[in-house]
């Protein structure tokens, strides 16, 4: 009788066997993994497609000095895509984007993943002071380079959740790129 209540009082602390612990911790690596995975993503896509955007510039501008000719960025912010162009077609326009413009390169932001876009985002204040307007602040939503490398002055306006990015040019063809953080361009 006193063999038996031992046993029993054994059984009822009985611990997880091997098999169920390491099912657990294969359970909380994949939640984790996925958590994470998810958190990384979020940020950086707007960075990143701001920081193609600045590199697209300065690769419009030194094409347009290394071929002597004018080259633009054509932005729409409607479908959240901008074309680089060599040529402004038989129309004479490069905000028209007909099929006689020779389109060096597309980019559209949906590469990014959804939610990509131009606009403020998150930001409080433009860069020059002014409004955000559609995203893209330079005449027209044209950013012309000529022969030279220089160009008129403006901004395109890029965010994707709580990340706001700013890209833009000086006249003199610099191009530069701000992040919106803690209350301004930073």
């Amino acid at each position: 009788m006193k063999w038996m209540r031992q046993k029993s009082f054994l059984k009822s602390f009985s611990g997880f066997t091997l098999v169920e612990v390491m099912t657990v911790i294969a359970i909380m690596g994949i939640m984790a993994a996925t958590s994470i995975s998810i958190l990384i993503k979020a940020e950086p896509r707007a960075r990143k497609a701001a920081r193609e955007l600045m590199g697209d510039m300065q690769m419009t501008r030194i094409s347009a000095i290394k071929k002597n000719q004018d080259w633009a960025i054509v932005f729409h912010p409607a479908t959240s895509t901008y074309y680089i162009c060599s040529d402004r077609g038989s129309d004479n326009v490069w905000s028209t984007i007909i099929a006689s413009n020779t389109i060096e390169k597309t980019v559209s932001f949906t590469n990014y993943g959804a939610g990509v876009q131009y606009g403020g985002g998150i930001a409080t204040a433009s860069m020059s002071g002014g409004a955000f307007g559609d995203g893209a602040t330079y005449n027209s939503n044209v950013l012309t380079f000529n022969s030279r490398g220089t160009c008129s002055s403006g901004y395109v306006y890029i965010f994707y959740g709580d990340a706001s990015y700013v890209v833009g040019t000086l006249s003199t063809g610099i191009v530069r790129i701000r992040r919106w953080s803690a209350g301004g361009w930073r």
